[in-house]
């Protein structure tokens, strides 16, 4: 075996005592201080852990807030409101529209039935007209036979009476022969 160094002369009881009792205080505030770094370091490690927590949450919020499909969301229920109320008008406008042209062909219909009915009495008219007017010929021609026979036979007949006589300005008096006739004289 090896020599081990030069030998060194023993302590006595109450330098031993004394020693290990220095040992003793500095280990005993070795492990004050070795625990007091342990609870600083568990402070610390509890401050990053919160910290890292409240970066977690951060993290998470952030991802919550930038996720695509949360956006689109987002955005279909913004595009709802005001694209749903812009179909609403649009839809209340085209049942507006869609009742108007319903007036409109009902009101269309009773124009061409008017229209119809106007065309048909026209046609009756003028059916009416062109009787008359082939039959005007021969109402002109009876009118004329009347005419000339009422002025031949019409003064004939006011004749016969005294009144008809003064009617057509002649003179009621007796002739010769007794019998009463119309005469005219010229003044």
């Amino acid at each position: 075996m090896p020599a081990l160094g030069p030998a060194t002369l023993a302590l006595s009881d109450a330098e031993l005592r004394e020693t290990l009792d220095l040992h003793s205080r500095v280990i005993a505030r070795m492990s004050d201080k070795i625990d007091e770094q342990g609870a600083l370091q568990l402070k610390l490690i509890d401050t990053v852990i919160g910290g890292m927590d409240a970066i977690l949450d951060a993290a998470r919020a952030a991802k919550q807030q930038t996720d695509p499909a949360r956006y689109a969301r987002h955005i279909e229920q913004e595009l709802d409101k005001t694209i749903g109320r812009v179909l609403d008008r649009l839809d209340f406008q085209h049942s507006n529209f869609e009742a108007d042209r319903r007036d409109t062909a009902y009101r269309l219909e009773e124009l061409v039935q008017q229209e119809e009915n106007v065309l048909q009495r026209l046609r009756t008219d003028q059916e009416r007209a062109g009787r008359w007017k082939k039959r005007i010929p021969f109402i002109a021609f009876f009118g004329l036979v009347l005419a000339l026979g009422l002025a031949i036979v019409l003064p004939r007949i006011l004749a016969n009476s005294g009144s008809g006589c003064g009617v057509i300005g002649g003179a009621w008096t007796r002739s010769t022969t007794e019998a009463e006739v119309c005469v005219f004289y010229s003044r």
